[in-house]
């Protein structure tokens, strides 16, 4: 985490989306003593709304402000990832990739090279600094926004250069109060749920959109049973992921079937029972441990860990295994875990702290 001004007051670059977290954040730095910017990134290229009302937050706080145009970057690194995960039959997260490849890259290098000391965003998230100097990546006050899941990919070096100054804050009211006396227009703003990218929720059109533009086409393939035995065809894998039902709507007697896996190499998707979504073990692969300094090798075992395979799950009790020789990790969970989907990210706590993440595997 970045230090506080002392002598010399610290310039900080809080990227900011038009949103009122990020707003608020430029006010409580401010607040600190920090010589505050505001900067935005262009990532889409509809994004004049989102960049003028970012602009008019600036403007009425009295701060510089940036826009970086990353379109292309965004594209690169968190679209094309998004739908080349679909077509190798994975799960993506690209909030997570995003954050380790833009907003905590090239964001972060735009505002070294412009000379400012430090970033800060509106994330809901937490660094701390141990006696010994470690930095650890920590859950925020408020358990309902806490996003440090996105965030596992963080490392010391960059967290020495990150502030998250609504670490601290317990509501989001308290958030949106503050907002109101900052004078800002987007005090009520609702909070975005869907990917930036995809607004309307329509993952399958997007794809479809940016298969035609790669002269790509979705494949049709076959549903099957774990047996071999063909049941149906359908439009594409990329509709499914694991655990899923609805949308399927098959039955093995009286038994509801749900896709248990994808096979890319010929399009299948695999249906069984219930029962087979279920494992106590899975593998994790370009593990992250933020608190490790470069040149240090994590434990090869850690136990009374909790887990989290999805954003949005809550986290379940176990252990982690790491393997020098391979660099992955292996979870093992106390009670078994219902449909951890590949391309998905796990990510273990330690307490309130971010031991470890990775991508399942």
């Amino acid at each position: 985490m970045a230090a506080e001004p002392k002598d010399k007051i610290k310039k900080a670059l809080v990227a900011m989306s038009g949103g009122v977290d990020s707003t608020v954040a430029v006010r409580l730095l401010k607040e600190r003593g920090f010589a505050v910017s505001g900067a935005i990134m262009r990532l889409l290229p509809d994004a004049d709304g989102q960049i003028k009302r970012a602009e008019n937050a600036a403007k009425t706080l009295g701060i510089d402000f940036f826009v970086f145009d990353f379109e292309k970057e965004f594209r690169e690194n968190v679209k094309k990832y998004f739908s080349e995960s679909y077509e190798k039959g994975r799960t993506p997260n690209p909030c997570v990739v995003c954050n380790q490849t833009v907003k905590f890259g090239l964001f972060l290098e735009k505002a070294m090279t412009l000379g400012f000391d430090c970033i800060a965003t509106g994330h809901y998230a937490k660094i701390d600094r141990t006696d010994d100097g470690r930095l650890r990546l920590k859950k925020a006050a408020n358990a309902k926004k806490d996003q440090s899941y996105f965030l596992y990919g963080l490392t010391p070096e960059i967290m020495e250069k990150v502030i998250f100054p609504l670490d601290g804050v317990e509501s989001k009211e308290y958030v949106r109060e503050l907002a109101r006396l900052s004078g800002v227009e987007n005090a009520e703003e609702r909070d975005s749920q869907d990917i930036c990218f995809v607004p309307d929720g329509n993952y399958i059109g997007f794809i479809e959109d940016w298969y035609e533009k790669t002269g790509k086409t979705r494949r049709p393939g076959s549903f099957i049973d774990v047996d071999g035995n063909v049941l149906g065809t359908h439009g594409g894998m990329e509709r499914f992921t694991i655990g899923q039902r609805k949308g399927v709507g098959m039955t093995l007697g009286e038994d509801p079937m749900y896709v248990i896996a994808k096979r890319p190499e010929d399009g299948s998707v695999i249906m069984g029972p219930d029962k087979l979504l279920y494992s106590d073990t899975l593998k994790v692969i370009n593990p992250n441990f933020p608190w490790l300094r470069k040149g240090e090798n994590p434990p090869r075992q850690k136990t009374g860990l909790q887990i989290k395979t999805r954003s949005g799950q809550k986290t379940v009790p176990g252990s982690l295994e790491y393997d020098e020789s391979t660099g992955t990790v292996t979870a093992r969970f106390d009670t078994p875990i219902r449909a951890a989907a590949p391309g998905q990210f796990a990510v273990f706590y330690d307490g309130d702290e971010v031991y470890c993440g990775g991508e399942i595997n």
